[in-house]
């Protein structure tokens, strides 16, 4: 071989070394980056999934029934997003006397951030003692009366959990939408109308509603209630009951304006627009039982315009209200 030959044959050997060096090279980096991209995904989806310290808390809405001096229910189970409360025990609450604010704390479990999947409260036949009944009524004159309950309830709402934060759910049972009477018997609701009486939110996300009326005797009634209802949502058809009878079915919480100082509460509304009505009520037969005798006038002694007022979360408004009668009278 001479010497140009030679000089040829390493030239070419040169260039193929240098294509295969430069497809290796190529290869590598395709396989560092798919790896790179692959550990950006799997800390992408661990950060998200980060579980939020949450606390599970219940309330309620008062009943308007004048021969219930207490509602007393049994929780055997709490599960979000199909996590069970850790540790819970069956609980017996008189959730009639968790209003205007009251919370009872059920427990505390680990969600991640974002909206919640399911929530579902279980409901026992036996109290916390093992005894029956685990849900009943104590009338006025002092009688046990058994509820007939649906032993699970999976609750319409869902609930934002928040990152990095202490998250509270409340759950309002609300027992004016809940709780239904037919002669001396009680029972819940049905199975959907229950399912969607019951309210979910997180507090961080809520505000109140306070306020205090300086005449409550121009209601002329026994019983004065304020419901708050999403602005626009509100129809005079509300004040017929439904098909379980309840009347102001669509409210989202309501409150007894006091009849000793006129105050009354509306806790944990989530932020958004909101209007206020009141409805009086009378026992006009005395059976106990309170019938509906119209719709309040009520105007506010500030600039706040009760067919449409902002509730911001973590905040309160407070209206100063004047009665002046029943509409249409």
């Amino acid at each position: 071989m001479n010497l140009t030959n030679a000089f040829n044959c390493a030239q070419n050997y040169l260039c193929m070394l240098f294509k295969n060096l430069s497809r290796l090279g190529l290869l590598l980096g395709l396989i560092l980056f798919v790896s790179c991209s692959e550990d950006d995904s799997m800390e992408e989806t661990n950060t998200g999934g980060e579980a939020n310290a949450t606390a599970v808390y219940i309330t309620d809405s008062p009943i308007d029934e004048t021969n219930v001096d207490a509602v007393f229910i049994t929780v055997s189970e709490v599960k979000i997003n199909g996590k069970t409360i850790e540790g819970f025990n069956k609980t017996t609450l008189e959730i009639s006397s968790l209003t205007q604010g009251r919370t009872e704390l059920l427990g505390e479990l680990e969600l991640e951030a974002g909206m919640t999947s399911d929530i579902t409260l279980m409901l026992s036949e036996t109290d916390a003692s093992e005894n029956g009944p685990g849900n009943y009524v104590v009338t006025s004159g002092g009688e046990k009366v058994e509820i007939g309950a649906s032993s699970e309830i999976n609750v319409n709402d869902q609930v934002e959990i928040i990152g990095d934060a202490q998250n509270e759910v409340v759950l309002d049972f609300d027992l004016r939408k809940s709780l239904k009477q037919d002669g001396e018997s009680y029972s819940f609701v049905s199975e959907s109308q229950l399912e969607s009486s019951i309210r979910a939110v997180n507090s961080m996300n809520t505000g109140i509603v306070t306020g205090n009326v300086d005449n409550t005797s121009e209601a002329n009634g026994d019983v004065v209630v304020a419901y708050a209802y999403k602005k626009g949502e509100f129809e005079e058809s509300e004040t017929s009951t439904n098909s379980e009878g309840v009347n102001f079915s669509n409210a989202v919480s309501s409150s007894a304006v006091s009849r000793s100082n006129g105050e009354f509460e509306i806790h944990f509304l989530e932020e958004g627009d909101y209007e206020l009505h009141f409805a009086s009520y009378s026992d006009e037969n005395s059976d106990g039982k309170l019938e509906f005798s119209g719709m309040v006038e009520a105007d506010t002694a500030s600039s706040i315009d009760l067919s449409g007022f902002t509730v911001e979360a973590n905040s309160e408004v407070n209206l100063q209200i004047s009665f002046t009668g029943l509409l249409g009278l």
